[in-house]
């Protein structure tokens, strides 16, 4: 265990002493959350959100049969002791009860296993040695966020007016016409999509859409552009991928009301 793990229980319960989290406190909902984890493990959760019911399971099968029991409204899997059984479990109930939210936590270097959880549908897959506020934070906010903001549903799902990824096609639908993508557009707008509000730098993206391949910011750019081209129905006075001053970029999903789409946020952006 990393000291930087093991420091995320008591920062986090500081923050609390001084005046509670720095964020609204999830919803109390009686479903409550569900976790895989080791209750010796670098958080506490049932200690750091006391206003919630956190269900705590240290073993796959235990969890699986209060999986099965009740319909938590967050999930919260921390790896270990959570495999990729237990990510692929999860996978399959996001699929089937849309009232669910899920998260996984993992160590620093387990970046391939947050990525997968990320393709399989989980709402955020956060770093544990991150600073404890953020990951405290980050679980505060899926704790309240309509369930699946950032989730596929099937193989299609809107990233614009009239435009669905379709992710078995690897292509855009808009308009009746399927445009094609480049192995990188497709991985950039899906991991954008995959994190709706959150603006991600350059760098960012360089290291988690292009994984370590040689490149520059510029490149990201360039990508930016071509999807605009794509899901904007002005790529010029885009609403949905949308440049963050001073962050990076950021994807706005639209929301869908029969045939119209609107914005699910007001832009905070200069585009």
């Amino acid at each position: 265990m990393t000291r930087a793990q093991s420091d995320v229980p008591s920062a986090a319960e500081a923050i609390l002493r001084i005046g509670g989290l720095p964020f609204p406190a999830p919803s109390d909902d009686t479903s409550g959350w569900l976790v895989l984890a080791d209750p010796d493990g670098p958080i506490d959760l049932p200690r750091l959100f006391p206003d919630i019911e956190v269900r705590v399971e240290q073993s796959s099968g235990a969890f699986d049969a209060a999986l099965s029991q009740r319909e938590p409204s967050l999930v919260v899997l921390i790896a270990p002791p959570a495999g990729p059984g237990d990510l692929e479990r999860v996978a399959g109930w996001l699929t089937a009860h849309s009232r669910t939210s899920a998260v996984l936590l993992s160590a620093h270097q387990a970046v391939a296993v947050r990525l997968h959880a990320l393709e399989l549908g989980f709402d955020d897959a956060v770093d544990l040695s991150s600073d404890p506020m953020e990951v405290v934070g980050r679980l505060s906010i899926a704790g309240r966020r309509t369930p699946g903001a950032g989730r596929a549903t099937g193989d299609r799902f809107p990233v614009g007016a009239g435009a669905e990824l379709d992710l078995r096609a690897r292509a855009i639908r808009r308009d009746g016409h399927l445009l094609s993508l480049r192995p990188k557009e497709l991985a950039l707008l899906e991991f954008l999509a995959h994190h709706p509000g959150r603006p991600f730098s350059r760098e960012e993206l360089l290291k988690n859409v292009w994984r370590g391949v040689p490149g520059n910011e510029r490149m990201v750019d360039v990508y930016v552009f071509l999807l605009r081209t794509k899901i904007e129905p002005d790529p010029a006075n885009p609403v949905h991928l949308l440049t963050v001053r001073g962050s990076g970029y950021l994807f706005d999903p639209p929301a869908v009301f029969g045939e119209h789409s609107s914005n699910v946020n007001e832009p905070p952006t200069q585009r």
